[in-house]
C-alpha cells in the first residue's frame, strides 16, 4: 500500500525533525524550571534559630542538628564565636547543654564532647554527640538546647 504523496512528503520531509526539536527544547526547559524555579515544591533552606543569650553565655553559634549512626545519636554542630567561652563550655563535660524533643518530650543528656588538642578558633564548626537513649528524638523534631544557664535555644530543626 501506498501513502498519498502529500502524507509522504510530511513523514520524510521536516516536520518530524522540526517536532523532534521543539519537543527537546520543552523539555530542556522543563528540566531547568524544576531545577532552578522549584516552585511549591521547593524544600525550604534548613535554618537553626539563633538566640543572642546562648551565643553570649557560651560563645557559640548552634548551625545543625543532625540525627547519626541509624539515629542513635544526635550531633549538634557549632561554630565558635568567642574561644574563651567556648573553650570553658567545652571543658565543662559534667554540665553539657541537655536536648528535649519538642514533639515527644523526651530528653538526651549523655555526651561525648569532641574535645580538639588545640584552642578553639573563632569561626571554626565543631561538635557534640548526644546518646538518643530511649530513642527520645526523631528526624523531623524540633529540639531545645538547655545550657542549664539563663538560656535555652527553641525550635532547632533535626536532620
Amino acid at each position: 500500500m501506498r501513502l498519498p504523496s502529500v502524507l509522504r512528503d510530511r513523514l520524510t520531509g521536516r516536520t518530524p525533525f522540526r517536532v523532534l526539536v521543539v519537543g527537546l527544547a520543552v523539555a530542556l526547559l522543563g528540566a531547568l524550571a524544576a531545577q532552578l524555579g522549584g516552585g511549591a515544591f521547593a524544600k525550604a533552606p534548613y535554618q537553626v534559630p539563633n538566640d543572642p543569650g546562648v551565643e553570649s553565655e557560651l560563645g557559640i553559634r548552634v548551625s545543625q542538628a543532625t540525627l547519626v549512626a541509624d539515629s542513635g545519636i544526635v550531633e549538634i554542630r557549632y561554630t565558635v564565636l568567642d574561644n574563651q567561652k567556648a573553650s570553658r563550655f567545652q571543658n565543662d563535660v559534667h554540665h553539657p547543654p541537655t536536648i528535649r524533643s519538642e514533639q515527644h518530650g523526651g530528653s538526651v543528656y549523655r555526651t561525648a564532647l569532641m574535645k580538639q588538642a588545640h584552642d578553639l578558633r573563632p569561626g571554626q564548626t565543631y561538635y557534640i554527640l548526644y546518646l538518643n537513649n530511649g530513642n527520645s528524638v526523631h528526624r523531623g523534631d524540633t529540639i531545645e538546647l538547655d545550657t542549664m544557664g539563663n538560656h535555652k535555644l527553641t525550635h532547632v530543626p533535626v536532620q
